[in-house]
């Protein structure tokens, strides 16, 4: 579907941040009319011969908005969209960004699971697993009444807050699940990371 103005700009910005990157070619056959988003994004975005790399940092401030307005059932690429959702979440309660009102507030099942989970990710990080385990389940509860599946990244912070509470319980068996979910390198690394030593909630690195 060929976009064009604001909305053209918004999908361009969307489809970016659920690649990362992409090759010229492929951009001009979904975005013909390309110079009025190449300037609106300015220095979030890099060019690189014939690579297109999205520089700005994935957050809910931005994403969740973005997604709320793109979302849809029938969407192709619905998955990799609601990992990069959940990944954005995870990445801002582990930086210790807490969710906008913005983000509680929206119409959007995923989106305020995600709010759950940013705080669940920041519990985590601060040593509070059973905190972390209890927002997890508020999210996880949400999905499930939507319909969705466990996306690799939330299945991988649960088997972090499991081995966290829990050393050698079940979150190496949700680790493993995790694994054969993630659709993103930062899922599975939440997933390896559970599966190669039991973490103390807030004790590991994990890439931010």
């Amino acid at each position: 579907m060929k976009e064009t103005g604001e909305k053209g700009i918004r999908a361009f910005l969307f489809f970016l941040a659920l690649r990362g990157e992409a090759v010229r070619e492929e951009v001009r056959s979904r975005f013909p009319v390309l110079v009025p988003a190449l300037k609106a994004l300015g220095e979030d975005l890099e060019v690189q011969g014939e690579t297109f790399r999205l520089r700005r940092p994935l957050s809910l401030s931005w994403f969740a908005p973005l997604f709320a307005e793109m979302d849809s059932p029938l969407l192709p690429e619905r998955p990799l969209a609601l990992e990069r959702l959940f990944e954005a979440a995870v990445r801002d309660g582990l930086a210790g960004v807490l969710p906008g009102e913005e983000v509680w507030e929206s119409p959007s099942l995923p989106v305020r699971a995600a709010a759950h989970l940013a705080l669940a990710a920041r519990a985590y990080q601060e040593g509070e697993a059973r905190t972390a385990l209890q927002l997890l389940g508020k999210a996880l509860g949400l999905l499930e009444g939507a319909g969705i599946p466990f996306p690799g990244v939330v299945l991988g912070l649960l088997a972090l807050v499991q081995e966290a509470q829990r050393p050698g319980g079940r979150g190496r068996k949700t680790a493993q699940k995790a694994l054969e979910r993630a659709l993103t390198p930062f899922g599975v690394e939440l997933a390896q990371r559970a599966l190669q030593h039991p973490l103390e909630g807030g004790q590991g690195s994990l890439n931010r």
